[in-house]
């Protein structure tokens, strides 16, 4: 079993940008791959890397609970 985490950017490869997220949980196959949660992220300046990225997903999840 595998954590697949997807994120697509929404903002044209913009310098901040917006991404749609999906975390989902499986082998990654359509059959046995199961999304567990899905959000946006807003504003992630690109040149601070992946890293930011999910950091910024993570608190902005934090905001909504």
């Amino acid at each position: 079993m595998a954590l697949i985490i997807t994120f697509v950017n929404k903002s044209n490869l913009a310098l901040i940008s917006n991404y749609d997220y999906q975390i989902m949980i499986g082998d990654g196959s359509v059959e046995r791959t199961v999304t567990i949660e899905s959000g946006k992220v807003i504003g992630h300046t690109r040149d601070d890397g992946w890293v930011r990225l999910v950091e910024l997903m993570l608190e902005q999840r934090k905001e909504e609970i």
